[in-house]
């Protein structure tokens, strides 16, 4: 198999370990750093849970992309937009070195899909060459999942669950994601979003996509002016 990065949607580039605010969850990015590059003898089954906005996601694109800087192949596939997948799309993954499953809680209702991951996650131990990288909202034992076998096999690997960014971390987040797109936010503008719009991290990430069209479309630098005229705060 060539060394090709195996997705069925295209990754955010700027999602990587760099970018990563890992606040409480710094163990995590050290374990999964390590975990790809061989220095731990964790079993070959990592699983994430967390709430929305953890960055359960992010965590996965950043192994990919790390993946990919060793030249390993590597296999991403998000469960968001399932109806458009079939669970063929898991044959012969086991042959990959890095395999992602994001969002396995919604396969709750699909048993095709969960029969099928069922049978990847016994290839890749049988194989024992890959590592496999599952995320949920729930722990393995919680998820919503009709196939206990699955819920089992899913928790025969490391189990983390990811806790939310402090207001300082989401400050830094914020900043960081903007610099990245080329934006200057000052801290009084970030500290100023924290306090008047929804605090977690995709509805400030949404604020951020808005603030961005409108500064470029008006030319206009990030100041708390701005951003009230635009919010309509």
């Amino acid at each position: 198999m060539s060394k090709q990065l195996f997705l069925p949607l295209q990754l955010p580039d700027d999602e990587v370990f760099d970018s990563f605010i890992a606040g409480a969850n710094q163990q995590v990015v050290s374990h999964l750093q390590d975990w790809l590059n061989g220095k731990n003898s964790t079993p070959f089954l990592t699983y994430i849970s967390g709430d929305s906005g953890t960055g359960k996601s992010h965590l996965q694109y950043s192994l990919c992309s790390e993946a990919a800087t060793l030249g390993l192949t590597c296999a991403y596939v998000g469960f968001k937009n399932l109806t458009d997948l079939h669970p063929d799309l898991l044959a012969d993954l086991e042959q990959v070195a890095v395999i992602c499953l994001d969002d396995v809680h919604l396969l709750e209702g699909h048993p095709q899909w969960q029969t099928a991951v069922f049978d990847l996650i016994n290839r890749v131990r049988e194989r024992g060459r890959s590592r496999l990288l599952v995320s949920g909202l729930q722990g393995p034992a919680q998820l919503p999942l009709a196939l206990a076998d699955l819920r089992s096999r899913l928790s025969w690997g490391v189990s983390f669950h990811l806790r939310p960014l402090d207001d300082e971390g989401r400050v830094e987040a914020l900043r960081g994601r903007a610099h990245r797109r080329g934006m200057g936010m000052p801290l009084e503008v970030a500290r100023f979003l924290l306090n008047h719009c929804h605090r977690d991290m995709p509805a400030l990430l949404a604020v951020l996509d808005r603030l961005d069209a409108t500064s470029l479309q008006e030319k206009h630098r990030l100041t708390i002016p701005f951003v009230k005229k635009v919010l309509d705060l």
